[in-house]
């Protein structure tokens, strides 16, 4: 059972108890119930400034340690540390681990293989894509997708996940119970549901702020085996979880995307700086000793060209980038019920894909 003065130092002041903090503190003071009730003098040989242990003192005197506790699992919510067997193996050898995770669902097994899988939230349709299909694909072959449940390549790497009923974590830069939006928590449900988890290092009601971010990314990178980088643009936070991989002497991946693409710049210098450069989900399957199996659908996908004269005209049109609707209906001279018609068939005898918004590829 965790200690409630452990729990109790994670709500204190954003995380101002930080993991490479708490092990100082816990080297002079020998447990988390002696940091709770240390004096100013002892907080300050364990590395605490004078103002931060000012304050630290005033706000302990309201708080109740064993009432957090007993607040967390009235929501649900379970708690894994360091010292627990449950604890995330290769989170737990980063120099930087977290002290306290809180998580709705159930954590893998020790020895499940995890791979983050992290990108652009302005992400392209052929960013979305590539999410997508790896996602499927590292599922199938039981492989935990880990990512951070932001919109874009995130999202999307959870759903195709889920929808291949396959396990996935999501890692929160804000606490479980803080305010978001239905469709993430939808989404959370949903991951739940399937066997897989929704984590975070913060207490329940924490927002969300722009520095957790970064600070989140070093869970996702150090929880995985790999960490599969698919479009981000020259400064952002799919480089900081690929870096933090790379510390952590652990595999990263990288999609390349056009030269011209503002988001494929920084996957493209990952290529250039000696990540494993992958065009497949295979190609990761393969660096990290995964045998591949295929998956029973693919025996019956179809091979040839569509057998109708109008599905044959628009299969010709369409390629791996997305096109809207209305412009193939130009390009095959086709009326929009016509145009609309066609591309359901497509969809049903899997020879087209909707990729959202009016947007179709092969």
């Amino acid at each position: 059972m965790i200690s409630p003065f452990r729990l109790a130092l994670t709500h204190f002041n954003d995380l101002a108890i930080g993991p490479v903090h708490h092990r100082k503190l816990l080297e002079v003071l020998g447990d988390d119930e002696q940091i709770w009730r240390a004096s100013r003098e002892k907080l300050r040989e364990g590395g605490m400034t004078a103002g931060m242990a000012s304050k630290f003192i005033e706000w302990r005197a309201s708080q109740d340690p064993q009432a957090l506790l007993e607040d967390t699992i009235k929501r649900g919510i379970k708690l894994v540390t360091q010292d627990d067997a449950e604890y995330p193996q290769l989170l737990r050898s980063i120099h930087d681990a977290p002290y306290v995770l809180y998580y709705r669902g159930e954590l893998p097994p020790a020895d499940a293989l995890l791979v983050g899988v992290v990108g652009s939230r302005m992400a392209s349709q052929y960013g979305l894509r590539v999410a997508r299909e790896f996602s499927e694909i590292l599922a199938r072959h039981h492989l935990v997708v880990v990512s951070g449940l932001a919109w874009g390549i995130d999202e999307e790497a959870h759903k195709a996940t889920v929808k291949v009923n396959g396990k996935t974590i999501a890692v929160l830069g804000c606490g479980l119970d803080a305010n978001d939006s239905y469709r993430k928590r939808e989404l959370a449900k949903e991951i739940i549901d399937k066997g897989g988890a929704v984590m975070t290092e913060y207490p329940p009601e924490m927002a969300s702020f722009s520095h957790h971010f970064p600070i989140r990314n070093r869970i996702i990178s150090g929880m995985s085996k790999g960490t599969l980088v698919i479009e981000a643009a020259e400064k952002s936070g799919s480089l900081i979880t690929a870096r933090a991989a790379l510390m952590e002497n652990r595999e990263v991946f990288a999609v390349p995307g056009s030269i011209h693409s503002p988001t494929s710049v920084g996957t493209n210098r990952l290529c250039r700086d000696g990540a494993h450069t992958v065009t497949c989900a295979e190609d990761i399957l393969d660096v990290l000793g995964v045998i591949h199996r295929p998956a029973e659908e693919d025996k019956n996908k179809p091979i040839t060209e569509p057998t109708s004269p109008d599905a044959r005209t628009v299969f010709a049109l369409l390629n791996h980038e997305a096109k809207h609707i209305d412009d193939l209906a130009a390009a095959a001279k086709m009326s929009p019920a016509t145009i609309g018609a066609t591309l359901t068939i497509m969809e049903i005898e899997g020879y087209a894909r909707h990729v959202g918004g009016g947007n179709y590829t092969k």
